[in-house]
């Protein structure tokens, strides 16, 4: 399959550029699951941890895009606003693959009691429950855009990829980010009902990884071929 051109206006000198940032950007992307790291692992605050990684983000976000070439600014921003879009339907879908396997499944396992526990450490335990649920689902939804955003940067290629590309990826991705979640989850939150996690988790992961690498692609390959539709 041949790769979609360079959009017109952006050199190679500029494409280029932005490349050599993608492992930068990446990085910044998952700065909400490192701030979740530090409270897990090392009892930070998780509102002193978000606080923390957002300002710097920030911070690098401004500097990159400020050094940058205008060529190279835009290729950033499209991408971002790409990964915002693609990582929010990921974890949508992600949580309704969560909720149909836990509808197969007769044990009492709650696949969704994680975000209960992001909400009271957020805005406290004794806050009022709805405020806790919406604080919990504000994060796990931040948490599963800012991935997309990583992997986008990281493996999407601008859409010049093959489908099969795309979608190992994008399952490659969704197995690493599981990999966290086993390896971290049963010991903070007292899972008992192990089996049934690791299940539901894993297969709802590789859902999430595959419409990441796939929709990712397609939006991309959009973006391409309209920027060069539209430049002069």
């Amino acid at each position: 399959m041949t790769e979609p051109p360079v959009p017109a206006g952006e050199d190679r000198e500029g494409i280029i550029f932005s490349g050599r940032l993608r492992p930068l950007l990446a990085f910044g992307g998952v700065f909400s699951g490192v701030a979740l790291l530090l409270n897990i692992l090392g009892g930070v605050s998780l509102v002193l941890a978000l606080g923390v990684m957002t300002a710097l983000l920030l911070i690098v976000l401004v500097a990159v895009l400020r050094v940058s070439l205008a060529e190279s600014r835009g290729w950033m921003l499209r991408t971002i606003a790409a990964g915002i879009g693609v990582g929010l339907s990921a974890t949508i879908i992600y949580d309704l693959t969560k909720t149909l396997l836990s509808q197969l499944d007769p044990s009492p396992f709650d696949p969704f009691h994680v975000i209960a526990i992001f909400g009271a450490l957020i805005v406290g335990s004794d806050a009022d429950p709805a405020l806790i649920a919406a604080a919990g689902t504000a994060l796990h939804l931040l948490n599963g855009t800012s991935f997309g955003v990583a992997y986008l940067f990281l493996f999407a290629r601008d859409g010049r990829t093959t489908l099969r590309r795309a979608l190992l990826t994008g399952v490659g991705w969704g197995l690493f980010l599981e990999t966290f979640q086993l390896t971290l989850y049963p010991g903070w939150l007292d899972i008992r009902l192990y089996q049934e996690f690791a299940t539901i988790s894993a297969l709802s992961h590789i859902v999430y990884g595959a419409t990441l690498g796939l929709l990712g692609r397609f939006v991309l390959r959009r973006i391409v071929r309209d920027s060069s539709v539209d430049e002069p």
